[in-house]
């Protein structure tokens, strides 16, 4: 496999959130080590609506090239849907790249000479109560196999719920981001068998274009 890594960073060097002011910067391992092959500023707009924003990640993928290594602090909404269908493999890290460009690369490698993938492990979403919904998400970040979290919680934290009771072995970082912009009220508490969070939706409506971006 093609050993490069696209980061998006912001100024400060380290990762950042996908749609906030950065540049992705291309990384290539020679003679055991990463260097910086090639880069460009990338300022999503999302005033351009959906159609503009997909354009605008279409030529960052285009730039991109053959690479389908994809990291950054958060990707989340229509901009991990556009990456997941283009083939990347996304990586959400906290930090600067060659910290963490080595492990994704061994881990990347690891999984391309994996037999084919065990049966998919899907949690099961229970509703409690009108809006209120309970789920566990301890077996699919054990087993790395099946859905995402985020495929598991989006659907549930982009409807019209009241609460939603989290049973996790370890905050998905991508989670622990919205939470920190205060998206969502959330507490998190430490659990015999893991972390249970519990998340309430700050206002009741519908979403705008703007906030599916996010």
């Amino acid at each position: 496999m093609a050993r490069e890594i696209a980061v998006f960073v912001g100024n400060n060097g380290s990762t950042a959130a996908l749609g906030e002011p950065g540049k992705v910067i291309v990384y290539r391992r020679q003679q055991g080590k990463w260097q910086p092959v090639s880069e460009a500023v990338l300022q999503l707009d999302p005033t351009s609506g959906m159609a503009g924003v997909r354009q605008q990640l279409a030529a960052m993928i285009e730039f991109i090239g053959r690479c389908r290594v994809f990291v950054a602090r958060a990707v989340s909404g229509l901009l991990y849907k556009e990456l997941e269908q283009a083939g990347f493999s996304i990586w959400e890290f906290d930090g600067r790249p060659l910290e963490f460009l080595e492990y994704i690369l061994i881990q990347e490698e690891l999984a391309a000479r994996q037999p084919a993938p065990l049966k998919a492990v899907t949690p099961t979403v229970v509703e409690t109560g009108p809006g209120c919904y309970q789920v566990s998400l301890k077996e699919l970040q054990q087993s790395g196999t099946g859905m995402t979290s985020k495929q598991v919680l989006q659907p549930l934290l982009n409807g019209n719920f009241y609460l939603v009771e989290v049973l996790c072995g370890h905050i998905p970082p991508w989670l622990e981001a919205d939470w920190a912009c205060g998206k969502f009220d959330c507490t998190a508490e430490r659990a015999a068998d893991g972390v249970k969070l519990t998340i309430k939706k700050k206002s009741c409506g519908e979403y705008n274009e703007q906030a599916n971006l996010d």
